[in-house]
């Protein structure tokens, strides 16, 4: 039978120069073969014998050899060209976004959870219980200190039934919120700055006012009852969380006006020293202010204006007798000017 010599060499082209995908699957099996070879030979060595280059680097570079061919014979599709993006290194993506944390830490995680999971308990109708709570949320708080976003929105969750605790409970209940008060404000601050003056501190000066009556008359044995505690804990605190939460203005005011009662040599010793020690702390946040509400109650000085055309100064505590509270306003105001 004739063959057409253009036929022959149309067959003998497509045999001697193949397709280029045809050529792409020829050298991928020689690539595996040698790889197969490869790792027969490595078999074979022995104990005492052992290649210089690891066989993972000559895979790499079979693999990087066959690409950089493909490219120069213009065999690579669209989906080859598409270069593999980089992960950016970790302070890059805490830049880009910083509301994104890491993960916690076991112990903050599970004080989250712990806080989480007790904060319906503070309504609880047993009295052990809600006591309970209280301290755990007191530990969760110190725990989560330092993980703002973990904490805020916890404090948030809890913030009315704690409020509830310390101005409708049982005084044991109400003494043990007050610490876990004290402990927020020590660690979130500004965060509770409104809320305190707007749900805790009219509750809380009313309370001091209405208790101060009765610890000026009662006897040494008040000292030993759980009212007395309450009084105690609250004026010793008072202070520490004024200064934190960077109170001024009329809410300083009512501060100063709850605890100038205290200041009374009627009171017993401790609740005096607790309310010196409000005193001393607002001196720290508006010692201005401060001085005038002392020197209201008693000025142990007459201050004469430095020119005749000026106004005499007037205060309600010049020219006044010695009165119940004047040992502590002059300890105070020497503290002030000291």
């Amino acid at each position: 039978m004739y063959s057409s010599p253009l036929i022959l060499l149309r067959l003998n082209d497509a045999r001697w120069f193949p397709e280029a995908k045809d050529d792409k699957q020829l050298q991928e099996q020689n690539f595996r073969k040698e790889k197969y070879d490869l790792h027969q030979g490595s078999a074979t060595l022995g104990k005492g014998f052992a290649f210089t280059t690891p066989a993972e680097e000559i895979e790499q570079f079979l693999l990087d050899y066959l690409r950089n061919k493909d490219v120069a014979d213009g065999n690579v599709s669209d989906a080859d060209n598409e270069e593999e993006q980089p992960l950016p290194p970790e302070t890059e993506m805490n830049d880009v976004c910083p509301d994104v944390e890491a993960s916690l830490p076991v112990q903050t995680q599970i004080a989250k959870d712990v806080m989480e999971r007790c904060i319906h308990l503070l309504s609880d109708k047993d009295l052990k219980t809600r006591l309970k709570v209280l301290d755990v949320l007191e530990l969760c708080v110190t725990v989560l200190q330092s993980h703002e976003n973990q904490l805020l929105p916890m404090v948030h969750r809890a913030w009315l039934p704690l409020v509830h605790r310390l101005t409708n409970d049982d005084p044991l209940a109400v003494l043990r919120a007050f610490k876990v008060l004290c402990t927020l404000g020590n660690k979130c601050g500004d965060f509770l700055r409104n809320r305190f003056c707007k749900d805790i501190l009219p509750k809380l000066a009313v309370s001091l006012a209405t208790q101060a009556p009765v610890s000026a008359r009662a006897g040494p044995v008040y000292s030993h009852t759980l009212a007395f505690k309450l009084q105690l804990a609250v004026l010793q605190g008072l202070g520490s969380l004024c200064k934190k939460l960077d109170l001024g203005g009329g809410d300083l005011n009512k501060v100063a006006d709850a605890c100038l009662i205290y200041l009374s040599a009627k009171q017993p010793m401790k609740l005096q020293e607790a309310a010196r020690s409000v005193f001393l702390h607002l001196m720290k946040v508006d010692p201005d202010t401060t001085w005038f509400i002392l020197n209201e109650l008693h000025c142990p000085l007459l201050y004469e204006p430095p020119h005749p055309s000026l106004h005499p100064v007037s205060l309600s505590g010049m020219a006044k007798p010695r009165t119940e509270y004047t040992d502590n306003v002059l300890l105070l105001l020497a503290e002030l000017q000291g």
